[in-house]
């Protein structure tokens, strides 16, 4: 198997460098071999040409398959990539060697898109699709009318990440990324009067630490880590895909109590509840005796750590999906 495998970021983002730990750990398998994704300009040329040429019945990849000569170098039969939502491209111009499997796994196949991630799939011939949400999985599966999308969860390498000493953790709360706009306005009057150390995005798509090392140095210093499924935050998007997103990993990697909700494919997955349910009724109440009371949550933040380091990283992920490939 040949694994497409992403360039290393220009532009610190945490959703690349989730892709980037995931590539690492297939590429640790010795029976991979990587290669970088095609950059050129012509290739993302034909992908937008393609979706417009099938409108007229012109199936533009189907006559590239047959005409391009990279066909005839390595004989390795199957690709695979990693993709973060619709980042199809990555995948040129591997579509075009007619005699290799094409497998997949998506990050953020939400019901908003999945007609894309549809019309994807089968203009590109996609022969495996691996997807990080359940309910995603079950639904491509039925668009598509065969049994070729399997449910992959998300995993995380432990190693990357750090951890403060209980004491001198001096981030009270945080909310990394999309925030939780009905339950930061709720908390925010309460966190800013009693001077705790609230961090979270102040403006739409600012991240809140700037590199990649002040984020898990960050991390490491929270003591509450606010974890919200995407179909809650942003419904218009998500649909109801609700999934274990790379937040809550990352959370429990650097042992942060986790305050939020737990989708139910977590709670499969771990085998309890491993957060903290938002109480609706007196939020502000709840943060306050947590914070007031953390000692009395080390032990549900050691076991969320001890479970994750055992059952959810990227490595017994790719064992997964090798077993499915079989």
């Amino acid at each position: 198997m040949i694994l497409i495998n992403t360039h290393i970021s220009r532009t610190f983002h945490v959703s690349h460098d989730v892709v980037e730990e995931f590539e690492k750990a297939i590429l640790s398998d010795g029976g991979i071999k990587g290669v970088k994704p095609g950059s050129q300009s012509w290739f993302r040329l034909v992908y937008y040409a393609d979706k417009i040429t099938r409108k007229v019945g012109i199936h533009l990849i189907d006559i590239l398959t047959r005409l391009f000569v990279l066909d005839s170098s390595d004989r390795e039969d199957t690709y695979f990539s990693v993709l973060m939502g619709q980042d199809f491209i990555k995948l040129y111009p591997y579509v075009f060697l007619n005699r290799k499997k094409r497998y997949v796994y998506f990050f953020d196949a939400w019901t908003g898109d999945q007609s894309n991630f549809v019309d994807f799939i089968r203009r590109c011939r996609i022969d495996k699709v691996f997807v990080s949400s359940s309910q995603a999985a079950s639904d491509l599966n039925k668009e598509l009318g065969r049994p070729i999308t399997t449910w992959i969860p998300e995993g995380i390498d432990v190693s990357v990440y750090r951890q403060a000493p209980y004491d001198q953790k001096d981030i009270d709360v945080i909310q990394i990324g999309r925030k939780y706009d009905k339950y930061h306005e709720q908390i925010l009057p309460f966190l800013s009067g009693s001077n705790k150390v609230y961090l979270y995005e102040k403006t739409k798509g600012a991240v809140i630490f700037p590199d990649r090392e002040e984020f898990i140095n960050g991390l490491a210093r929270v003591k509450i880590s606010v974890c919200v499924p995407s179909n809650i935050t942003h419904p218009e998007r998500s649909g109801n895909i609700e999934t274990m997103t790379n937040r809550y990993l990352q959370s429990m990697a650097s042992k942060c109590l986790i305050v939020g909700h737990a989708p139910e494919e977590m709670i499969f997955l771990f085998g309890y509840n491993p957060v903290v349910e938002i109480d609706y009724d007196a939020p502000v109440g709840q943060l306050d005796t947590i914070l007031n009371n953390y000692t009395d949550y080390i032990p549900l933040i050691e076991k969320n750590y001890d479970m994750v380091m055992k059952y959810h990283t990227w490595q017994q992920r790719w064992e997964l999906i090798k077993v499915r490939n079989k």
